[in-house]
């Protein structure tokens, strides 16, 4: 059904009579006697569930699955964990400017992430939607994040159509999403709000969201060579910080300019390669061509010629051979929750003095998911560690969240304080 017609004041009373008639009793050889005309298939079947699980819309309560502690492991387990700036920046952000609430949930409809603006979450508190909380069908009924469980399809429930009386006033539209390598349902993303969440425009945003989450979680899940101790088997690109740099098998320096180092960086995150018009798309703002692409890369072919197994395929540009880097190694250690060996690696912003449109891309990716890492997850000392870094002294969310977390006596948080009142705050 178009997502306008649900909102349609005849369809909406007729799903209203419908449940006010769920509670009643009803005789097993009729039909149901909310079944009437009207009312979607897919939301009478669900209802149907619903009752023979909860007996009673009005008997709904909310259930939490995590307290605050578990919580926290639980997100940093998940795999939305490792791709929140993307989900910030395709769907937090955009439901957050437009009024609405942003929900990521597990598998299980159970909701980790709910963002949004103060005044709108502290009235989904009312009704129980919050992180932590239980949305599963089997839990509250007859609701967007429910039903795309259900069913592995996007899904939009408005008004009355949902099971809980107290979710009336409210309508959603959920998407699930699936792990890039197993096909598996590995959770929801959901915008809940007034009507303005079952527009036109919110299942495209949902489903665009989802297909873009898959293509990174692919592309972090895909194994990449990891090497441990001073005896690496392959290079090891360092890319993060002021000085890029290029070490060979045995430790030998290899002389390498800031664009050989973009170059590398791009080629290395993108493994299936990349087009000379990609590469073009990424290195230059404005300007640049595909000739000079070529002319760089040959440059770069005989800086690396002495690596022996490291080599730029063309057609599309592909670097070939065990190379390894510190922003590899960082990123996956977020992803296994290793928020210690992250900050080992995690020496400052990917070149910072690049000005090349995909490195800055990447760059303010990873800075986005160490922050919002510690932020959500971190320990006081290593928030602590993340603002030693020149780039980050003076995030004052950081700042602040240090002085939160540490005890009185703890030095790192005089010091915090002192930063902040140079600050101004």
């Amino acid at each position: 059904m178009d997502s306008t017609l649900l909102l349609e004041d005849t369809y909406q009373r007729a799903v209203r009579r419908a449940h006010e008639r769920l509670a009643g009793p009803s005789d097993p050889l009729l039909p149901a006697p909310w079944s009437g005309p009207g009312v979607r298939a897919s939301v009478l079947e669900s209802w149907d569930r619903s009752l023979a699980q909860l007996r009673d819309p009005d008997s709904v309560q909310v259930q939490v699955a995590f307290e605050a502690d578990r919580l926290a492991e639980v997100r940093r387990r998940h795999p939305f964990h490792t791709i929140m700036p993307l989900l910030r920046s395709h769907l937090i952000e955009p439901a957050k400017d437009a009024g609405l609430l942003a929900a990521l949930g597990d598998e299980q409809g159970r909701l980790l992430w709910v963002e949004g603006e103060r005044g709108v979450r502290n009235r989904a508190e009312a009704m129980g939607f919050v992180s932590g909380s239980d949305w599963s069908e089997e839990v509250m009924g007859t609701s967007a994040p429910a039903l795309a469980l259900r069913s592995g399809r996007p899904v939009q429930v408005s008004r009355a159509e949902h099971f809980a009386p107290d979710v009336h006033s409210w309508s959603c539209s959920a998407v699930p999403v699936t792990h890039p390598l197993t096909g598996q349902v590995i959770g929801i993303i959901d915008v809940t709000g007034g009507d303005d969440a079952v527009s036109s425009i919110v299942l495209p945003l949902l489903s665009s969201t989802a297909k873009a989450a898959g293509a990174q979680l692919s592309q972090l899940f895909t194994p990449q060579p990891m090497h441990t101790g001073t005896e690496a088997a392959g290079s090891r690109l360092t890319v993060l910080g002021p000085s890029p740099a290029l070490e060979g098998p045995n430790g030998t320096p290899i002389p390498l300019t800031r664009r050989h180092a973009e170059i590398l960086l791009l080629l290395h995150r993108h493994p299936d390669g990349i087009s000379g018009a990609g590469l073009v798309e990424r290195l230059w703002a404005v300007g640049g061509s595909e000739v000079t692409v070529r002319a760089e890369i040959n440059r770069l072919r005989r800086t690396i010629v002495s690596l022996g197994d490291l080599r730029i395929d063309a057609r599309p540009y592909r670097l070939r051979g065990d190379v390894d880097s510190d922003l590899e190694r960082t990123v996956q250690a977020l992803a296994s929750g290793d928020a210690d060996s992250a900050l080992e690696q995690f020496t400052g912003t990917v070149l910072p003095d690049s000005d090349a449109p995909g490195v800055r891309e990447i760059g303010a990716e990873v800075n986005a998911l160490m922050r919002e890492t510690l932020l959500q997850d971190g320990t006081w000392q290593q928030l602590w560690r993340f603002a030693k870094l020149p780039d980050f002294r003076n995030d004052v969310e950081v700042l602040m969240t240090v002085l939160r977390l540490a005890p009185p006596e703890a030095a790192e948080r005089n010091a915090a304080v002192v930063r902040l009142e140079a600050l101004g705050l």
